[in-house]
């Protein structure tokens, strides 16, 4: 296999990383399936929680970002720098960096609620931690964007 050192082989490796930092969090929530539920509470005072389902979209989100990062992505395919956009923009943003951001008085969110389950899960709350994986997927969005933006056409 050859080791590409351009900007799409470069992006593609900081895209694969910031996935799987996210995994262990990712299949900590999945985990949860046993006591999770969407109908509301069980008994008296316990709510039991639903993030095993938000885990297993995630976790699907995480498999579909690695493929197409490693399908198409490292060589240059235009619409999967889209994809990618969508990944990090419609799904890391929202659920890891806009809890943060925005905090909703006294009303749980669906991402809010996401969030302090990945806290309680695996990332221990650390902000910087999630931070820094948000910083990674938009600087490996970024870094080959003028390969994908400004490409000429090909000729038919």
């Amino acid at each position: 296999m050859k080791i590409r050192r351009d900007a799409l082989g470069v992006s593609g490796i900081v895209f694969t990383v910031a996935l799987l930092m996210l995994t262990p969090a990712m299949w900590k929530a999945a985990s949860t399936v046993r006591e999770s539920s969407l109908w509301g509470p069980v008994t008296g005072d316990r709510f039991q929680d639903c993030f095993a389902p938000a885990g297993f979209a995630s976790l699907a989100v995480i498999v579909i970002g690695l493929i197409v990062t490693w399908g198409g992505y490292i060589r240059g395919v235009r619409w999967t720098w889209f994809v990618m956009l969508v990944v990090v923009w419609a799904w890391a943003f929202p659920v890891f960096i806009l809890p943060y951001l925005r905090p909703w008085k006294g009303v749980e969110t669906t991402a809010q609620s996401f969030a302090s389950s990945i806290r309680e899960g695996g990332m221990d709350g650390n902000f910087m931690e999630v931070s820094l994986i948000f910083l990674l997927m938009v600087l490996a969005l970024v870094l080959p964007i003028r390969r994908f933006i400004s490409r000429q056409r090909a000729p038919r």
